[in-house]
């Protein structure tokens, strides 16, 4: 039951904060990218809940919009980044030979390397745009769940009722959809909540460093303001987009934990 309530708790907080992304037009009060709004570094108030930064910007419109960015940035980059996992570990898993020994050099390619300072060069040369970020994210992001999910099909394709279905002459993209990727879905499950946090820490990573799209309010580029701010007594400017960005990373790292549990038959 404690499992179960956690759990739950989990899935209806990523719901709300995903509704307040969803909604941000209508949550804020304010449009956050509109300088010079109010007095620079006012504190909390009725006004300005979460006070202002050295801009005269609203800080609580800000974070609002910057948890849509964060979800749009996560979800999409992870959801590219398990698709291709998914595809590359169930060809290298079941298949095996050339092809899979290709695939996991590649991966091994990828992994040789530090993954942040790739993505930073990345970004670099293709400019910090908001897909090009995603894309990035999503392309340095699938060679470890590609493994993990490698490591599970070639323990699922030895399973009796794999080897009745290739007894009973059935194709191998039969065999690789019908029979091993709803066995592998808990992994899939878990390895997405946790490729969501990642790709979070990351985009604000690449804000703080000034590498994102300005466009679109991101959690690391108030970060990065707060700097300043902080000095001059602005530890609001700090402390909120913060703390939300810990919930956000947090939250989802703690949801892969408690699917895995759940959904997992060894586990559960």
């Amino acid at each position: 039951m404690r499992r179960l309530n956690s759990l739950t708790v989990c899935v209806v907080l990523t719901f709300l904060l995903g509704i307040v992304g969803l909604l941000a037009d209508q949550v804020a009060p304010y449009d956050p990218l509109n300088t010079r709004m109010f007095r620079a570094l006012q504190p909390p108030s009725n006004v300005n809940l979460m006070g202002t930064d050295q801009l005269g910007r609203d800080v609580f419109s800000w974070v609002v919009y910057g948890i849509r960015t964060s979800l749009l940035v996560g979800l999409s980059s992870a959801t590219i980044a398990v698709a291709l996992a998914v595809i590359i570990g169930l060809l290298s898993g079941y298949k095996g030979g050339i092809i899979g020994n290709v695939l996991m050099r590649v991966a091994d390619v990828f992994l040789s390397i530090p993954r942040f300072m790739l993505i930073i060069v990345t970004v670099v040369l293709l400019s910090p745009r908001i897909s090009n970020i995603i894309l990035v994210i999503a392309i340095f992001s699938w060679p470890e769940a590609a493994r993990v999910v490698r490591s599970e099909v070639l323990s699922i394709k030895e399973r009796e009722y794999v080897m009745a279905a290739k007894a009973l002459g059935s194709r191998d993209l039969d065999i690789m959809i019908n029979e091993i990727l709803p066995n592998t879905i808990p992994t899939i499950l878990s390895l997405w909540t946790l490729i969501i946090a990642e790709a979070i820490l990351t985009e604000s990573a690449l804000g703080f460093l000034g590498l994102s799209d300005f466009n679109y309010p991101s959690l690391g580029v108030m970060l990065m303001m707060a700097k300043n701010a902080i000095f001059v007594g602005g530890w609001w400017v700090l402390l909120f987009p913060s703390i939300t960005l810990v919930i956000l990373i947090l939250m989802f790292n703690f949801l892969s934990d408690k699917l895995i549990e759940r959904l997992s038959p060894r586990l559960g």
